[in-house]
């Protein structure tokens, strides 16, 4: 089984270089990126948000809802306030829980941006009054 045809020589042996290890963080040297290249050479493309911004867009965007009877144009954050609160005085555990916690924290955070200073929160009385139902509730289960 001897064939006519000679071998091909190699163009480039990798017995002419020293052995050298690749592994976790170590690539072979041909495949790493050459000094000043980079590994993004587009960057990020201009224009693209990241998810706070894109959630503060949401949040501000006007809609239209029925208050008694009548159309109303608020902001996405005021609909959340408004259901959170609705949802509270109907005595949802949930929502009286996740109310205390924020104004909790914005009454420990002192100040905030605008958007949270035109923020409509409940007074303390009315706080404190739904805090003792919750541990009301929670302490007959």
């Amino acid at each position: 089984m001897s064939s006519d045809k000679p071998l091909p020589e190699p163009v480039d042996s990798p017995c002419d270089e020293p052995a050298e290890k690749v592994g976790p963080g170590k690539p072979p040297r041909h495949t790493r990126f050459k000094p000043g290249q980079s590994g993004n050479p587009n960057g990020r493309p201009k224009g693209s948000k990241n998810f706070a911004t894109i959630l503060q867009q949401q949040l501000t965007k006007m809609v239209t809802i029925t208050v008694d009877g009548k159309p109303k144009r608020v902001s996405v954050q005021e609909v959340i306030a408004r259901r959170l609160a609705t949802d509270s005085m109907k005595g949802t555990t949930k929502a009286m829980e996740l109310l205390i916690r924020l104004t909790s924290a914005k009454a420990d955070e002192g100040g905030g941006n605008d958007a949270a200073r035109e923020t409509v929160l409940p007074d303390k009385d009315a706080l404190q009054r739904i805090q003792k139902r919750i541990t009301k509730l929670v302490g007959e289960e």
